[in-house]
């Protein structure tokens, strides 16, 4: 099937359906690029994605923290460097309006639920300790 066949037959899907991608289908969206995400259309944050499940979060005019990601059943979950415990997990859903990530809890959604903004291959620009100062 082409790709612009899979786009109409997503698009056509009913508005109220969100299935979660597998996590396998999550690591062909990421690996390798930068995912933006919004909350309400105001910027949230960015993550670049690369080999071996590593990541780098940057908050929207924050610095970066290195992290990793892991399947979790259908979820996915990160844990950035400083962080203890079970990480964050989120459900990542392809929606007719495009894709979402919803936090979750023991499975459950919490009710943040993020936007995917934008994808890219530009890699986040990190700013270093003490720069401009």
């Amino acid at each position: 099937m082409t790709a612009r066949l899979v786009l109409l037959a997503f698009l056509a899907a009913p508005a109220a359906v969100a299935d979660p991608l597998s996590p396998r289908e999550f690591e062909a969206l990421a690996e390798g690029h930068v995912l933006g995400f919004s909350l309400g259309g105001m910027p949230y944050g960015a993550e670049q994605f690369f080999p071996g499940r590593r990541t780098l979060w940057a908050y929207a005019g924050g610095g970066c923290l290195a992290g990793v990601w892991w399947p979790e059943g259908g979820d996915i979950c990160f844990r950035y460097e400083g962080e203890v415990g079970a990480g964050q997990c989120w459900r990542f859903l392809a929606r007719p309006e495009g894709v979402a990530a919803e936090r979750v809890e023991a499975g459950e959604p919490t009710g943040l639920v993020l936007e995917l903004s934008g994808r890219s291959e530009k890699p986040l620009a990190c700013p270093g300790p003490d720069v401009g100062s």
